[in-house]
């Protein structure tokens, strides 16, 4: 009787360890999915960068954060918060972009587009353009383009944005943004630094390079001579890998 005893109180020792092992590990696995969570949703950047609103430019020294949520990026600094739209955030002293929301990667050869993340970062690696982020590394080519499926297009070789009589220069890293409501459009030149303003702006306006044109008015790749629509709805793209 007494083994008997002592068999039961050994069973209900080894049930309660194993609980609270049961325990122990979900609280560890929901400290995990917390953290994980902070870190997809919080960016926190130690290093200067710069953003241009519109023509204005705003330089940020250091220590800022990017919170995401519910599709909305903000950038916080000195207690003061700002929401982002598309506009990428350059850093000051090195050849990188952090892209603050959802964008999407254009092959220019296919028009194939393919989901990229936001925070993930555009960088300059011995001179070849990847995008970066958690366990990735996807080498572009000057065949790229990068699109927020609204109003931007970010551009990885020399190029012109035409329209009209005019003809706009832009440099790998530039970026045109066409606010189609205002028929407002905004050319930055990286190189020089400088955004050109256009206002009361219709009809086509070509982004071009030696490796393909696109139709930043129509939101079209040009391939083989005739407009490929570009997708604006990113919940059908494949996520870039």
């Amino acid at each position: 009787m007494l083994n008997k005893l002592k068999t039961i109180d050994k069973k209900i020792i080894i049930s309660g360890i194993i609980g609270i092992i049961i325990v122990i590990v979900g609280i560890i696995v929901i400290i995990n999915l917390f953290f994980a969570k902070e870190e997809l949703s919080n960016k926190k950047i130690k290093e200067d960068v710069y953003i241009y609103f519109q023509q204005e430019k705003f330089d940020f020294k250091g220590n800022i954060t990017l919170n995401h949520d519910e599709n909305i990026t903000n950038i916080r600094f000195n207690n003061r918060k700002t929401k982002l739209f598309s506009e990428p955030i350059y850093y000051a002293n090195k050849k990188d972009i952090i892209i603050p929301v959802k964008y999407s990667v254009v092959s220019t050869s296919d028009g194939i587009q393919k989901l990229v993340n936001h925070y993930t970062e555009l960088k300059n690696i011995d001179g070849e353009f990847y995008l970066t982020g958690n366990d990735l590394k996807y080498k572009l080519s000057n065949k790229h383009f990068l699109f927020d499926g609204s109003d931007y297009y970010i551009f990885l070789d020399n190029g012109t944005v035409t329209f009209g009589d005019q003809i706009i220069p832009f440099t790998p890293l530039s970026y045109a943004n066409y606010i189609f409501d205002t028929k407002e459009l905004y050319v930055y030149n990286y190189e020089e630094d400088k955004v050109y303003y256009f206002e009361n702006v219709e009809g086509n306006i070509f982004a071009q390079t030696e490796n393909y044109k696109a139709n930043i008015y129509a939101d079209t790749i040009i391939i083989n001579g005739k407009d490929k629509l570009l997708m604006k709805n990113f919940d059908y793209l494949k996520k870039l890998k």
